[in-house]
């Protein structure tokens, strides 16, 4: 009974933040260039008279994210670069911003072989306080992988 109450709060208790995947510091410590890529999209009535929503780009979503991710120290850790001659992809995708099921998530991917190394999700609830929580929470993380060394074997 105590283990499945256990995992019942787990599962409860555990929010995207704790259960993602973890960040591979090995690669962060490394990354030295980054581009930005912003995705928006919003639902809205399809017009047809049909069951449902339909999905629009939200340019000015993205311009918003863009302009609140440049006020924050992210390019203080990295160079900005072309997406073909960067180290890393970060990406935020924002959908539903203005509503109350909003959502945002952040990925940094290895340009290389676009492996995660590092994720972050959360419902909107106030943009420009998201994208700067979740944008402090990554420097944090990568501020910590360049201040450790990676343990490595020796042979």
């Amino acid at each position: 009974m105590r283990r499945s109450f256990a995992l019942l709060m787990f599962f409860v208790f555990c929010s995207t933040v704790v259960c993602a995947d973890l960040p591979d510091l090995a690669a962060l410590a490394k990354v030295k260039t980054a581009a930005l890529v912003v995705r928006a999209t919003s639902s809205v009535s399809c017009g047809d008279g049909s069951e449902g929503t339909c999905v629009r780009k939200d340019t000015e979503v993205v311009t918003k994210v863009t302009a609140i991710v440049d006020g924050t120290n992210l390019w203080e850790h990295f160079e900005r670069a072309d997406a073909t001659k960067a180290d890393a992809i970060v990406e935020f995708t924002v959908t539903n911003a203005t509503t109350t099921y909003g959502r945002i998530s952040f990925s940094v991917r290895d340009a290389d072989n676009n492996n995660f190394l590092y994720s972050e999700s959360r419902d909107v609830v106030m943009l420009e306080n998201d994208v700067t929580r979740i944008v402090n929470h990554f420097v944090k993380v990568v501020e910590d992988a360049k201040k450790k060394p990676v343990n490595t074997k020796k042979r």
